[in-house]
């Protein structure tokens, strides 16, 4: 077994979980895409990147870029600071990160279904590359990296941790979202 196999496998009931409370927004209204905007913006902006890898700073600072963009369209308030997560191994980032940019092309489809002008004009994030070669080179050497010991386990741990970051974020989005659909239709 590689690390590949491993981080898919053992992670799956965290990643299930993450899709199953994306899946149930609707991108195509204002007030589901500013939900999963701000709740991607809340856990971008805790994300302290380990050094190296394929992902990092400059491509957490690009996400976030667009999703301010897409919330000034929206005319959404981005979301409060979680707390910070210091990340020390680039192969956990360069997993969830990664992974997400081409779950975003998946999104992206059920965004641009959108008929409201304003969330039509509010995709600068889900249009942002996939990053597909980056991906395929971080799946190339998590394959060719064992399952076992303190690195393997240590990714293992901080890609849960970051899965875990990404469900919250979506909760507090949750939680604040009732006084923002309240604000629009007053």
């Amino acid at each position: 077994m590689s690390l590949r196999q491993r981080l898919r496998s053992d992670l799956a009931p965290c990643h299930d979980r993450l899709d199953r409370f994306f899946s149930d927004i609707d991108l195509a209204t204002r007030p589901g895409l500013s939900l999963f905007l701000r709740a991607h913006r809340a856990a971008f902006a805790t994300i302290r990147p380990a050094p190296g890898g394929r992902t990092g700073q400059p491509l957490l600072d690009t996400m976030i870029a667009a999703i301010d963009a897409d919330l000034r369209h929206l005319g959404t308030a981005p979301p409060p600071r979680l707390t910070s997560l210091t990340l020390i191994h680039a192969d956990a980032q360069d997993y969830v990160l990664l992974g997400s940019r081409l779950g975003s092309q998946v999104l992206r489809r059920r965004w641009q279904a959108a008929t409201d002008p304003r969330v039509q004009g509010a995709g600068a994030y889900l249009s942002l590359p996939p990053l597909t070669d980056r991906w395929r080179a971080f799946c190339d050497a998590a394959g060719a990296s064992p399952a076992d010991g303190t690195q393997a386990d240590a990714t293992l741990t901080q890609s849960r941790q970051l899965f875990e970051l990404f469900l919250a974020a979506g909760h507090a989005a949750c939680r604040d979202a009732a006084p923002l659909v309240s604000e629009r239709t007053a």
